[in-house]
């Protein structure tokens, strides 16, 4: 299992964001915000969470592939998030 937190900071980097998830149709990626846990491909998911907080985003079951590791690394939580 693959854990670690981003930020979407508004509507424009929420639809990039799934836009580079469904590259990797075939991989369960998960976001998790509280209690909420939804699928991160789904653009409407991601709207329901609470996107002025960070997220927790899992890839159960397999260490994800270094390209998707790759395409992540914009939107990953930092004190500052990366303009995108």
């Amino acid at each position: 299992m693959y854990r670690t937190t981003i930020f979407l900071h508004d509507l424009s980097s929420v639809k990039r964001f799934a836009a580079m998830t469904a590259k990797y149709d075939t991989l369960k990626i998960n976001l998790i915000s509280d209690i909420y846990t939804i699928d991160a491909h789904s653009v409407i998911g991601i709207m329901s969470l609470d996107i002025s907080s960070p997220l927790v985003l899992e890839v159960p079951d397999v260490e994800p592939p270094a390209e998707l590791l790759e395409d992540l690394r914009p939107f990953l939580y930092t004190e500052e998030p990366a303009e995108v």
